[in-house]
């Protein structure tokens, strides 16, 4: 039996193949899905709808409680057998939003990929001194990575994490709200960071950067500063196809 679907684009044009019932809006969703919908997305149907590789919204209950470590995604059968690994902060969940302690704080999911597009929503970013996002090509202990950061109360940057040492590579203004939703792709050599859909930063990798990152291939959360900040859901997928 053929299930109706609907594409929903989000962010900077990339479609992801949901069930046309749960496309509904919100004030709190993520792009039109609200956070208990990213349970049921599928596979995509085309070769417009990038493979979803996890999805978490922090709603299900786990064992783990409301510890994040060892903590399964949210539903094995669309988000993979992935649990969470904790790289550097405290983070625990709350009436289905994670919040983080500790400058440079990630936790992540290792789903195997370097080139990938992951995007989060982010709760109160709207502020000074508050600073948090999504990172990728996380290589885990040695905690190298790049990070697409919302810096309250109007900004966004793309930066290379280096253990203890953060480089910005670029960054641009952007519109925050107290929820944003920022998202960042890499595609070979191509980095781009959006924010609410927009498109704010397209950056290249030097040689030397890609050598950095190499091994990377881990994805999760990044969180420096802001006690109020919270994160209620993310999402990683294939790139889309040029």
């Amino acid at each position: 039996m053929s299930i109706r679907r609907a594409l929903l684009v989000i962010a900077a044009g990339t479609a992801i193949a949901v069930p046309a019932a749960l496309t509904a809006a919100s004030a709190s969703s993520l792009g039109g899905v609200t956070s208990k919908s990213l349970a049921a997305v599928n596979a995509p149907a085309s070769n417009l709808a990038p493979a979803v590789l996890t999805c978490d919204d922090f709603s299900r209950a786990a064992a783990t409680g409301s510890a994040l470590a060892s903590r399964p995604v949210q539903l094995p059968a669309n988000c993979g057998a992935f649990t969470w690994t904790l790289h550097r902060g405290t983070w625990s969940i709350t009436s289905g939003q994670l919040r983080a302690a500790t400058s440079n704080a990630t936790a992540t999911i290792a789903t195997g990929q370097t080139n990938i597009s992951a995007q989060a929503t982010v709760l109160n970013a709207n502020g000074s001194s508050r600073i948090a996002g999504v990172a990728i090509n996380h290589t885990g202990a040695t905690r190298i990575y790049l990070a697409a950061a919302l810096s309250g109360p109007g900004t966004v940057q793309l930066r290379l994490v280096n253990g203890g040492t953060i480089t910005t590579l670029a960054s641009a203004t952007a519109t925050i709200g107290a929820t944003a939703v920022v998202r960042i792709t890499r595609n070979g050599t191509a980095i781009t960071v959006s924010v609410n859909g927009t498109l704010r930063i397209s950056f290249t990798l030097t040689a030397t950067q890609v050598t950095t990152l190499a091994g990377g291939t881990r994805v999760g959360l990044y969180w420096n500063s802001g006690s109020t900040i919270r994160f209620s859901n993310l999402l990683a997928t294939q790139p889309a196809s040029p």
